[in-house]
């Protein structure tokens, strides 16, 4: 099973990434291997997850955040009542260190081909709109 969906995939620069991260064999989410694949630093760590820009921020964003977990697990059914309670924190410290009012929490789970996902590794996004006229449109199910 290949832990990359290219055909979600939304930019050229990304599917490149992708294709290496592919022949590399590895998953560009674990803590790990993020700094290799990843253009932004990872900008916090909790004990479940860790907070990162979105490399590829959907349009019409002023923010796009990623908290992904530590551990590569792939369903929100892995995640403990502890990972639940730290994720919430990670989401409260994104809204408070850049002063954000309104955002959106968004964590897909399960068949990447169904999602919208392109990464098999559990990943939430925070997304903030850059302004009110502009719709950030993402693949939902």
């Amino acid at each position: 099973m290949s832990l990359l969906n290219h055909n979600n995939a939304r930019h050229a620069e990304q599917k490149a990434v992708m294709a290496q991260i592919e022949a590399d064999g590895v998953c560009s989410f674990c803590p790990e291997h993020m700094p290799t694949y990843h253009k932004h630093p990872i900008e916090k760590v909790g004990a479940h997850w860790y907070v990162t820009k979105n490399a590829w921020p959907y349009d019409h964003t002023a923010y796009h955040f990623l908290i992904v977990p530590n551990e590569h697990i792939t369903d929100t059914s892995e995640l403990s009542p502890e990972a639940w309670n730290e994720l919430h924190t990670l989401q409260k410290w994104i809204v408070n260190e850049y002063n954000i009012a309104n955002g959106t929490l968004m964590l897909r789970t399960g068949d990447m081909s169904k999602t919208g996902s392109s990464v098999l590794h559990l990943h939430a996004h925070f997304i903030v709109a850059a302004n009110a006229t502009d719709p950030v449109i993402t693949r939902v199910g």
